[in-house]
């Protein structure tokens, strides 16, 4: 294999799993679901700031 066919199989794996994520992250039902994925986009996709949790369950 050459090293632009892995690069390219890594492509389209890293940018299937963000779409997921972002898909989860905005129309999961379940709200612990939803930060959970937001969470875990904030650690793939660098620049992107996760909102806080605020204390009385709002977001």
């Amino acid at each position: 294999m050459t090293v632009g066919l892995l690069s390219t199989i890594a492509a389209v794996f890293y940018g299937g799993t963000v779409s997921i994520l972002a898909l989860t992250a905005t129309f999961a039902r379940r709200r612990t679901l939803r930060h959970e994925a937001r969470s875990t986009l904030a650690v793939l996709v660098r620049g992107r700031a996760v909102e806080p949790h605020q204390a009385d369950g709002r977001q």
